[in-house]
């Protein structure tokens, strides 16, 4: 059985994940880390598909010792811990740097001494900056521009994930998307 380490699994994007993984998978199980912040609701985690596959872990993910610990159990990790919203970023971008790259390096550090053999960051396409109604879309090969203390914060975690792969070979993935809609 392959187990995930999904961070952030009761936020809207990594509930609907974490629901989709247990439907589809029937030999998936989910280690989920959350902080519950003002994004995460234990409510987005009722009626599991196969609540026995599913382990709630509340936990921050900038938290060394506990990130340490759970790393060991997992096959994979699937970040979607962050911090998110442009306006909460410019008010306090605190949170922002530390969650959103600090809190990826940890992710990062444990993954690579844990040997995990898939790391999957996502990201925003907040990172690539903004568009003009006469610009092409963005593509991967598209330069980083944040524009905003949480893009800044995501393209931070980008690159450390980048880095990661290169400097030691760490298997990582990095997914930008666009605005999300759906249940939760």
């Amino acid at each position: 059985m392959t187990t995930l380490l999904v961070t952030g699994g009761a936020g809207f994007i990594g509930s609907n994940f974490v629901r989709y993984m247990l439907a589809r998978h029937a030999d998936c199980r989910v280690i989920n880390l959350d902080k519950l912040t003002y994004a995460g609701n234990l409510a987005n985690l009722a009626d599991l598909p196969d609540p026995g596959r599913h382990e709630f872990v509340r936990g921050d993910i900038c938290n060394r010792e506990l990130v340490d610990y759970l790393m060991p159990r997992v096959d994979m990790v699937v970040n979607f811990a962050a911090e998110s919203h442009v306006d909460r970023s410019i008010m306090n971008a605190d949170a922002f740097m530390q969650t959103n790259a600090t809190g990826v390096y940890v992710l990062l550090e444990a993954a690579r001494a844990h040997r995990v053999e898939r790391f999957l960051q996502v990201s925003t396409d907040e990172v690539y900056g903004s568009l003009g109604p006469a610009d092409p879309p963005w593509t991967e090969a598209a330069p980083l521009a944040p524009r905003n203390p949480y893009a800044v914060s995501k393209a931070a975690g980008d690159m450390m994930a980048q880095a990661y792969a290169i400097t030691h070979g760490l298997p990582v993935l990095i997914t930008r998307a666009a605005n999300n809609i759906g249940p939760y």
